[in-house]
């Protein structure tokens, strides 16, 4: 028979925690003349056993998890319900495959912008190993640039990608074209209001 500290480094746990065991029956001890907890092997084991078994089991049922991610660039193609397709492609991977869909990522933007929100939800939650695998229609899909990095970060959480490469009404080349487009006018923008500002500041020196 152990002692309530003995037993509680045994199983890998606080004495408090052990204590409410005993309390809602989790665990069966027997008391001292004292009134002392003491715990039996049997019992011991037993939680141990169950642990081992609880441990398995997520093992297993994470093992056959996946999570989506899906990527159009631009709104005018998520409402021709490209995204859209997309997932339903992905899904129907999943199913063929035996893999249980735990979430589905997508966001609406270029391939080159690395602040989407989808994709770092997805990153965020490999970390915490809530699946093992992850779909994409393309690799760049996901990223641009950069996929192979992106690839051996997830790889250190035992997180893996799976590159679908189902067609969709869009080639690579016509989206990395959109991509492109969509930087140029970004930096005009951007270059119109500096020099806005710019003429702004002059005549604001004129006046004065």
């Amino acid at each position: 028979m152990y002692s309530i500290g003995i037993a509680a480094a045994l199983l890998g746990v606080c004495v408090k925690t052990l204590r409410r065991w005993d309390k809602s029956k989790k665990i069966t001890c027997f008391r001292t003349m004292g009134g002392h907890r003491r715990f039996s092997i049997k019992e011991i084991n037993r939680i141990l056993t169950n642990k081992r078994k609880e441990k398995l089991q997520s093992q297993e049922e994470r093992t056959n998890t996946c999570a989506i991610y899906a990527r159009v660039s631009s709104h005018k193609q998520s409402k021709r319900g490209d995204l859209a397709r997309q997932i339903e492609l992905l899904k129907e991977f999943a199913n063929q495959n035996n893999l249980k869909v735990s979430t589905i990522y997508k966001d609406v933007g270029s391939g080159l912008n690395m602040n989407r929100k989808g994709m770092w939800r997805l990153i965020e939650d490999s970390k915490k190993n809530r699946f093992s695998t992850v779909l994409i229609n393309f690799k760049d899909r996901l990223t641009r640039f950069g996929y192979k990095y992106l690839e051996k970060y997830l790889s250190e959480f035992k997180v893996k990608i799976i590159c679908v490469n189902r067609l969709d009404d869009k080639t690579p080349e016509s989206e990395l074209v959109e991509d492109l487009v969509a930087i140029v006018h970004s930096f005009s923008g951007k270059l119109y209001r500096m020099r806005r500002i710019e003429k702004e500041k002059s005549s604001k020196s004129v006046d004065s």
